[in-house]
């Protein structure tokens, strides 16, 4: 199984549905509370460095796809390890936001 579809195989048990791939991730269902939760779920499980913003720049599963797969997101060298926990109010998720947009 390939990276992407690692990521699809996330998002889809997450939505609990198949999901098209050009459809976007608010269009599906997400709201941004899920899509910084789906990233921490997708970093963690894959070990990827991938910037919490991009799964905004990137909003459907291919244009995600694409990114992870032409390497512009590079395998973390921490073994995949947590950064830290995941905040629960929405002040935390934006300074996340905030932070890994950088």
């Amino acid at each position: 199984m390939t990276q992407a579809d690692a990521v699809a195989s996330l998002v889809e048990r997450r939505l609990g549905r198949a999901l098209d791939p050009d459809l976007n991730f608010f269009e599906a269902g997400f709201d941004s509370l899920a899509l910084v939760e789906l990233h921490e779920e997708i970093t963690g499980t894959l070990g990827l460095k991938l910037p919490v913003t991009a799964m905004f720049t990137h909003p459907n599963l291919r244009a995600l796809a694409n990114l992870i797969t032409q390497g512009e997101a590079p395998t973390r060298q921490d073994g995949g390890a947590r950064r830290r926990p995941l905040g629960g109010s929405r002040r935390d998720v934006r300074a996340r936001i905030r932070e890994d947009g950088r």
